[in-house]
């Protein structure tokens, strides 16, 4: 598959319309949102939208290949510190970034809702724009023998893994609090990034 088809529409109109259709996505699900809300929000005429997209699962795919385009330079730009350390603590920022939980979201919504076809490009679009740079970092500390035991592609699933762990328990956490009338005191610095490094690089076993 030619790397071109990993890259969303950039026509003005064309990401007027998925940013339109992004927040619908991402608040009510694939299925709750209907062209016609998608019309609506983007303030365009049906003729429009279908001159750039020829149905609701193509507009979605464009938009997940939207989100993960954005995403995924954040974490090139991540991929820039010096030490290993660093540079996981800096994907991690990204991961942890409360705009970027709609990712989680998304991967789900895809395997979901989405046929094969659109589901194999948005896996290969995942693993060259978000997993790569990721992957990219765990090969360089294997190589310089900060990491080991396990490939750089297992490291990489498990750093993603403890992010989505950690995005969930902070909005349980935040939901915690607002239920108690706390709303805007939340702020645990347990669960930032320099956390996460910590647990993944020495994990909860007694140096001594």
């Amino acid at each position: 598959m030619h790397e071109q088809l990993l890259q969303p529409i950039n026509a003005p109109t064309a990401v007027k319309i998925i940013e339109a259709a992004m927040p619908l996505f991402m608040k009510r699900g694939y299925t709750a949102v209907s062209i016609s809300d998608v019309i609506k929000a983007a303030e365009i005429t049906k003729p429009t939208l279908y001159y750039y997209f020829s149905d609701k699962e193509e507009l979605f795919v464009q938009m997940g290949l939207h989100l993960m385009v954005m995403m995924g330079g954040q974490l090139q730009d991540a991929t820039q510190g010096t030490s290993t350390a660093e540079r996981l603590t800096a994907l991690a920022r990204v991961l942890l970034a409360e705009r970027n939980a709609d990712m989680r979201l998304m991967r789900h919504e895809m395997f979901e809702h989405v046929g094969p076809a659109n589901r194999d490009l948005l896996v290969r679009a995942f693993y060259t724009h978000l997993f790569a740079p990721i992957e990219a970092v765990m090969t360089d500390g294997l190589a310089t023998g900060v990491l080991a035991r396990y490939p750089a592609g297992i490291l990489s699933a498990m750093f993603l893994g403890m992010s989505d762990s950690f995005h969930e328990f902070g909005q349980q956490a935040r939901l915690a609090q607002w239920s108690i009338g706390t709303v805007g005191h939340f702020a645990n610095p347990m669960l930032g990034a320099e956390t996460m490094v910590d647990l993944f690089l020495n994990g909860v076993r007694s140096g001594s």
